[in-house]
């Protein structure tokens, strides 16, 4: 017993030193700092350093980074703001603001659960999207979402509709293939190919 809570002290004691190698000290004031810099120490930061979090996300959000609102509203458990940023963006035809409210209405997250409000909005999104190259993977993925929507509704129909479209783009093999691909770029071995 003893040693279990040397253990616990000790682990709270070097949370810190811990958290230095996932979340890099960086200067928030230096003007140097990249975007990409920035919207990383705002993701990290709900694991890593969440008395920092507010500040680095509102940075994000000052360099253009609206999603960082999904952060801060994880963070304090209010999320209007994003929600508010994400109809915004949505009215003006931005993809990710009709895919972020799609979602937010498919979950329930800082909004009233709405599979109905979620299926217009993914439909919105297909119907402005579906021949974009650059949105090939995330057109898929909008047809995944509205399978399992329409298949929780009980609509087999409609389901069934977004199961053709799944099978005919070889969905679940180009995932694989894109999962094996990132195991081997991150250099981990995968015992099934040797």
């Amino acid at each position: 017993m003893k040693k279990l809570i040397y253990t616990f002290f000790v682990l709270i004691l070097c949370s810190d030193s811990f958290a230095g190698t996932l979340f890099p000290k960086h200067d928030i004031n230096d003007p140097k700092l990249s975007k990409n810099t920035v919207i990383l120490q705002c993701q990290k930061s709900l694991m890593y350093a969440p008395r920092q979090l507010e500040k680095w996300c509102e940075k994000a959000y000052e360099m253009g980074y609206w999603q960082a609102l999904e952060v801060i509203g994880l963070h304090t458990s209010d999320g209007s703001r994003y929600i508010s940023e994400a109809q915004v963006h949505a009215e003006n035809g931005d993809p990710d603001g009709i895919l972020a409210l799609a979602f937010a209405y498919e979950s329930g997250r800082f909004v009233t659960k709405n599979l109905h409000k979620s299926i217009a909005l993914y439909s919105q999104y297909l119907n402005e999207n579906q021949g974009i190259e650059e949105e090939k993977m995330r057109v898929t993925r909008t047809h995944e979402a509205l399978y399992l929507i329409y298949t929780k509704l009980g609509d087999f129909e409609n389901a069934a509709k977004q199961k053709c479209f799944l099978d005919e783009s070889n969905y679940k093999e180009n995932k694989e293939a894109i999962l094996k691909k990132q195991i081997r770029e991150a250099g981990i071995s995968i015992d099934s190919e040797q």
